[in-house]
């Protein structure tokens, strides 16, 4: 059994053509905001003598920070000695 064909509307095609463009620019200003904050993320830790650790095991909605011995969750105060 064959799926029925169906026409092409060039209403629904220029829709999602716009669709996907908008979605393009969202991707790539979500992107650039994610470097800028990456890059002062990084700034921070190295003014503040911190390290970035890896993602919290406990809640996973923050990156641990690592200082004196320490990881630190900031999100869940969970914290773990290195």
């Amino acid at each position: 059994m064959l799926p029925r064909q169906r026409r092409n509307d060039p209403t629904s095609d220029r829709r999602v053509a716009a669709e996907l463009t908008r979605l393009k620019r969202k991707v790539a200003k979500t992107e650039a905001e994610q470097r800028r904050l990456r890059n002062t993320i990084r700034g921070l830790a190295r003014e503040t003598d911190v390290t970035l650790g890896c993602s919290c095991p406990h809640c996973e909605q923050s990156y641990m920070l690592v200082r004196d011995g320490q990881m630190y969750c900031p999100s869940c105060s969970n914290r773990r000695t290195v």
